[in-house]
């Protein structure tokens, strides 16, 4: 990741829907500091004025799907095997508790507006830091998945002492998407009316292959 300063810190978010979601800063020394939880889009406000970050990177959609198919950015994340709940329309969405964690991700992007801000996606983040897919079972486990995922933040350089949480770990993968965006070092996938999925680059133009096996490039 090429070194730029000057930019302000980058901010990761985890969405969740009933117990918060969790923020990390990443500034240009790779400490990742957790700063707390927050529920709504004023308390995401007031907890970035006086950041300044130079990103937001946010674990959800900005808004519903168009009706009728799933987002480019999904589709791209599918044909390099990385599995990705889809982004429902706005009538499918609304007929289901379960994506109450997408509209408080909508709250997010709300409470950031007043700063760059990107979505990604944090196992699709390790999985392009680290360059495979986990092997097979492997992430069964809760603590398997946070060692693992915590595995690509200490192999990109990120200090990761502060993180007692999957959640933190998850908006610290966050915020590293955004230290490379910053960095002019992610790549965007889909096209922006439908919104995109940032992630670090460069990504493999097909499949990622299993960890302990040859990657395709």
């Amino acid at each position: 990741m090429t070194s730029r300063t000057g930019l302000g810190p980058a901010v990761g978010i985890d969405v969740a829907a009933r117990r918060g979601c969790d923020v990390v800063v990443l500034a240009d020394d790779l400490v990742a500091q957790p700063i707390g939880r927050v529920h709504d889009a004023d308390e995401l406000r007031a907890l970035l004025a006086p950041l300044h970050p130079g990103v937001v990177a946010i674990d959800a959609p900005p808004t519903w799907a168009e009706p009728g198919r799933a987002r480019a950015c999904e589709r791209a994340l599918a044909a390099r095997g990385i599995s990705v709940f889809t982004t429902p329309d706005a009538t499918r969405g609304a007929a289901s508790a379960f994506y109450d964690w997408m509209r408080t991700g909508f709250a997010m992007f709300a409470g950031s507006a007043a700063h760059p801000t990107l979505e990604t996606f944090p196992h699709a983040v390790a999985v392009a830091l680290r360059g495979a897919l986990p092997a097979a079972g492997l992430l069964r486990r809760p603590a398997e998945k946070r060692a693992w995922r915590l595995g690509a933040l200490d192999g990109a350089g990120v200090a990761t002492g502060a993180l007692r949480t999957i959640d933190q770990v998850d908006a610290a993968l966050c915020a590293l998407v955004g230290r490379y965006h910053l960095a002019g070092d992610a790549v965007a996938l889909g096209v922006p009316d439908e919104g995109t999925i940032t992630l670090p680059g460069p990504l493999p133009s097909g499949r990622f292959s299993k960890e302990g096996t040859s990657a395709s490039r």
